[in-house]
Order: C-alpha cells, then structure tokens, then sequence
C-alpha cells in the first residue's frame, strides 16, 4: 500500500492516483514544522505494513515565505536550507526504525510568479505571503531540491522529481497548468512518471486502475 503524507501539494499533485493508496495529507504544514517536532503529521507507524510506500511532500511554503524571512534576520541561506532538509531526514529516519518501509522523497514543485497571482487575486496579503523575488524563491527551490536529492541516495531512499514539465526557463510554475495560485491543476505527467515509478521496482504487487 502507498501512503501519501504532506502538505497541500501532496493532494493537488497525486490527486486521482489510480494506484492503491491512503493521503493522509494536511494543509500548510511546513518542512521547517515536521523537522522542528520531529514528527510527520497524521503518520503512525502501527498502521503500516512492513514494505509498505511512503510518500513525503513537503518544502513549497518554506521556500515560498519562511526562507527568506531567516535569511532578513540574518541568517546564511545555505545554513537554512541544509537545516531545513537535515532535520526532516532526521524526522523521517525516527519515523520508520521500527519498521522496513519504503520511502520516496517528493521534491518541491517551482515557485508562481508573484505578479500573475496578484493579477489574479489581487495583492498579496500577510495570510498567503510570497517572501523574496520570484528569483529567489526559484533559487531556494532548486538548491533545496538539489539537497533533498542528495539525502535521499546517502540515505537509501528514492528521490522523486516530477516537475521539469512544470517548470519555466526562470525556474516558476507554468500559470496554464497551475490551479491559479500555487499548485498543480493538470497532474497528469506527476501520475504517469509515479507509477512508471513504482511499477518497476516491484516494492508492491498492484492493479492499474485505468
């Protein structure tokens, strides 16, 4: 069985999964908070079966708003961002001691242009803040994906990056296949490199559902 966990990027991206799984998803939960509590959010280990898949999505809203915001504070960015990642890997290694599971790290999806939000929806308000330019923001997401990925193979997991469809030569979110604010509205390609994913492997026997 596959079990999804993250923050609102692991419904919008894995929406319809045609796959046997569970989303235990919950909005706005940051990287920064799972690395912080060392806990993964609606995770309980007495529900899994050994071998079973999980799958962790988390980083949007820390490159979005929190990166920058440490980095006006005085911090060094690389210093954040290797902080960030280490302790999630951390969280997830406390996660799974007990049991053989399998894990597929997510990567973060590229940043949305500021202004085409705003066009949208008018200027942005402190209650879904954009901290940083939109250069910046695309930086923080490559380095951090470029470290996640790292830490998945040091680690044994598997590193999974679907977004190259997704992405601009600037490194943002292509508006036409975005839900207008910050996900992924036409997931199609994410399911389709997912199951080519796993279906290989042979971690599960499954049935694709069409």
């Amino acid at each position: 069985m596959i079990h999804i966990y993250g923050d609102s990027h692991a419904d919008y991206s894995f929406r319809n999964l045609s796959l046997p799984h569970v989303n235990h998803r919950e909005y706005s939960i940051t990287m920064f908070r799972i690395g912080r509590d060392n806990t993964i959010i609606n995770f309980n280990i007495n529900e899994l079966n050994p071998n079973d898949i999980i799958v962790l999505v988390y980083g949007e809203v820390d490159c979005r708003c929190h990166i920058q915001r440490q980095i006006d504070l005085g911090r060094n960015e690389d210093d954040v961002i290797f902080e960030l990642v280490n302790k999630y890997f951390e969280t997830i290694k406390n996660s799974i001691i007990t049991k053989p599971l399998k894990v597929v790290v997510v990567g973060i999806i590229p940043p949305k242009q500021k202004l085409e939000y705003e066009i949208i929806h008018g200027p942005i308000t402190h209650e879904f803040p954009f901290v940083g330019t939109d250069e910046e923001r695309a930086r923080y997401t490559q380095k951090m994906n470029t470290l996640l990925e790292q830490m998945s193979h040091k680690d044994g997991y598997t590193y999974f990056n679907p977004y190259s469809y997704y992405t601009r030569e600037d490194g943002t979110l292509k508006h036409e296949l975005s839900d207008g604010i910050v996900h992924i509205q036409q997931n199609s390609i994410i399911l389709e490199k997912f199951i080519t994913l796993i279906h290989p492997l042979k971690w599960i026997r499954i049935r694709l559902y069409k």
